[in-house]
């Protein structure tokens, strides 16, 4: 089917998920098939769709679905129902699990592997690319198990979990606290006459020192150029 130009599209996946009573077996199989369903569209070689904001598989464009197309609750990789914990393909994908921020999601050439495509996926793909990680992740836990047995049986090896010390985290200071609102209202304004530097201690991975500037120059140049847009806007009018 030819796809007209002038109109948006969207894509229904249909995924068969296997229903091996053996969770092992059926883990390996849907993972062929999700690598299989994923696979990005080729022409000679190279890879079909790849523009920023396209889907790699089917080559619509992902714009034209609108802002809530990825606010889809994540699945569970066994029961195929939604994650208790509220978390969605947004969350996951769009967001830098690091810093909070917004980050795009694209696809890679080889869908776990590869170079990095501008293109990525549709909602319904990038679920199933949710899935296809969880299940790999799953059957990387149980080859690591299995591994850890042979070692033991066959070299006497035996591979031991890490006994990691939790972390007490110290409340803040009381001045600190009662500026709570005064470090809110910079953290809004960074970048825009606010800088803050944070010095972490590499130990306890608590925030040591704080530093925040206020450039007073460039508060005044945006702000005159705030009053000379607004003044433009009123006499245009």
């Amino acid at each position: 089917m030819m796809m007209d130009p002038q109109v948006d599209y969207t894509a229904n996946a249909k995924f068969d998920f296997d229903q091996d009573p053996d969770p092992i077996k059926r883990r390996k199989k849907n993972i062929k098939r999700a690598r299989k369903f994923l696979k990005p569209a080729r022409s000679f070689g190279f890879i079909k769709f790849n523009e920023p904001g396209q889907c790699c598989v089917t080559g619509i464009m992902l714009s034209a679905l609108g802002p809530d197309a990825y606010d889809v609750p994540l699945l569970d990789p066994d029961t195929m129902r939604p994650l208790e914990n509220g978390k969605t393909l947004a969350s996951q994908f769009f967001i830098d699990q690091l810093s909070g921020k917004p980050a795009p999601f694209t696809a890679l050439s080889n869908i776990d592997s590869g170079y990095m495509l501008r293109s990525g996926y549709s909602p319904e793909l990038l679920m199933i690319y949710w899935l296809l990680t969880q299940w790999k992740l799953a059957q990387h836990v149980d080859n690591q198990s299995q591994h850890s047995v042979w070692l033991w049986k066959k070299r006497n090896i035996k591979l031991v979990p890490i006994q990691k010390t939790e972390s007490k985290t110290k409340s803040k200071p009381k001045l600190v606290e009662a500026m709570e609102p005064f470090y809110q209202m910079c953290l809004e304004h960074q970048g825009h006459g606010v800088e803050i530097m944070e010095v972490k201690n590499h130990q306890t991975g608590e925030v040591d020192l704080c530093g925040i500037w206020l450039d007073l120059r460039y508060m005044r140049y945006l702000e005159e150029l705030e009053a000379q847009s607004s003044f433009e806007g009123t006499t245009s009018e």
